[in-house]
């Protein structure tokens, strides 16, 4: 059937999420071009307990584990089964996510070639509804003796996949099985005529579940590149909206600030639910800029950019105080600055960094504020926070039909419709970076359309 091996997979875990899950049990079927076959199937100490939700579904108990294999026991005769192998599940990149996190950990590189039976049966049973594993035994009367056990789940997939190309013939059959693997990454649920019409554009896109809601709002400058990269991210959040996602619709916007105002507007109106689960920053760590006896010193502070902040002495946006002082170590190294005036180092003379020749003597006024403060500005010329070049807010058209958009102090205020009328305010009116970099970008390549905003 297949002109190169396979290995049918299973697996039982503790929980649906890759990252803070494990797996409990693992079952691999591998058949060979000439039809020999090879099993490889047991339990798994996941060195966590086994919740009683997944006792319920599997009938897998915590005496069941006891003296169980842990995976790095296993991993070698399972790397071994299903070496150059296709891989095949159903729903295939959640059993793949959870194995290549458990051979992640012991540093072993996982990444077959994937081919899922929920798109298998999806392009050769058009006319069907539902194309879920119970769906499928139930439509096919697969003979399955244990449900929701790895190998006998394994083998049920084994079972559609020999029943469905002996339906279909050899030619459509492989015809869909070599579409699959040019897409491999794409999620269960979701036909690739969809994205094939979808162009490398600014826009935005909406992915919809089975019933059209809204379930993830994004935008991109390049639509299509930035789609696909969701599928083939491994993360337990793109896994799950791998999962839900049915149907993508784009919007094409003609710009990448039209695209983020857009964005921001939807995700306000419809409220998806993995947009609702992001992580707003509400407090980043911010570099700020000081003097001590004219010389430039750094500190940071955590809090928010708003109105009264004075733009011109921020130097530095992250998101975490690690992550800012990481930073400042690079550039204290790189140009040679005082760690002293940079906060790294506290103490009452000269920094150590002057005793071994990386400090041109500022902390101790061996070298000018007038040179240290031209370096300072030099090493942080990339990285401060641009002062607002307008007095006040200002209004920019984002489309043709004449919808505008109020920014004041890089912040998205609220938008204007065509007849100039205020619709609403942002209900987050918060500075965050990437929008920063995008408005700012617009705005100097735009000047000639932005308006004075007085209301």
């Amino acid at each position: 059937m297949f002109e190169y091996p396979v290995v049918y997979v299973d697996i039982e875990t503790t929980g649906g999420s890759a990252s803070t899950s494990r797996v409990l049990e693992v079952a691999a079927i591998r058949v060979e071009p000439g039809g020999e076959t090879r099993e490889f199937s047991t339990l798994v100490d996941p060195e966590t307990y086994v919740p009683a939700n997944i006792t319920r579904i599997t009938g897998i108990t915590q005496s069941d584990i006891a003296g169980a294999p842990k995976f790095n026991d296993i991993a070698d005769e399972l790397a071994d089964i299903m070496a150059g192998a296709v891989f095949i599940a159903h729903n295939v990149r959640f059993d793949y996510s959870f194995l290549k996190m458990e051979f992640g950990r012991l540093g072993i590189d996982f990444s077959p070639k994937l081919l899922c039976t929920v798109r298998l049966s999806r392009a050769l049973y058009r006319l069907e509804k539902g194309h879920s594993l119970a769906k499928l035994i139930e439509r096919h009367e697969i003979p399955v003796l244990n449900r929701h056990r790895a190998l006998a789940d394994a083998a049920a997939i084994k079972y559609f996949t020999e029943l469905a190309f002996s339906q279909h013939g050899e030619d459509l059959f492989n015809q869909m099985v070599e579409r699959q693997l040019r897409t491999q990454y794409l999620p269960p649920n979701l036909d690739i005529e969809e994205l094939e019409s979808i162009g490398n554009v600014p826009g935005v896109y909406i992915f919809k579940n089975d019933t059209g809601q809204p379930m993830y709002v994004g935008k991109s400058v390049t639509l299509k590149n930035r789609i696909l990269s969701h599928f083939r991210d491994t993360s337990t959040r793109e896994v799950k909206i791998s999962q839900t996602v049915h149907h993508v619709e784009t919007i094409p916007t003609g710009s990448e600030l039209a695209a983020l105002v857009l964005e921001s507007k939807l995700v306000k109106e419809l409220q998806p639910l993995f947009n609702r689960q992001l992580r707003r920053i509400w407090r980043y760590a911010l570099l700020m800029k000081d003097e001590v006896d004219g010389y430039a010193t750094l500190r940071v502070q955590s809090g928010q950019i708003d109105g009264s902040t004075d733009l011109s002495k921020v130097y530095g946006v992250y998101e975490t105080r690690t992550k800012a002082k990481a930073r400042i170590l690079e550039l204290t190294r790189t140009f040679e600055l005082c760690p002293k005036l940079m906060g790294i180092e506290k103490t009452k003379g000269a920094c150590f960094s002057y005793s071994l020749g990386r400090c041109r003597g500022a902390c101790v006024g061996e070298e000018s504020p007038e040179l240290y403060n031209r370096r300072f500005e030099l090493a942080l010329e990339h990285h401060k926070i641009a002062a607002w070049p307008f007095q006040s807010a200002v209004a920019v058209p984002i489309n043709n039909q004449g919808e505008q958009v109020i920014i004041d102090n890089w912040i998205i205020r609220g938008y204007l419709n065509a007849e100039g009328e205020r619709v609403y305010d942002s209900m987050e009116p918060t500075f965050d970076v990437d929008e920063y970099k995008i408005i700012r970008r617009f705005l100097r390549e735009n000047k000639a359309l932005v308006r004075r905003f007085a209301g």
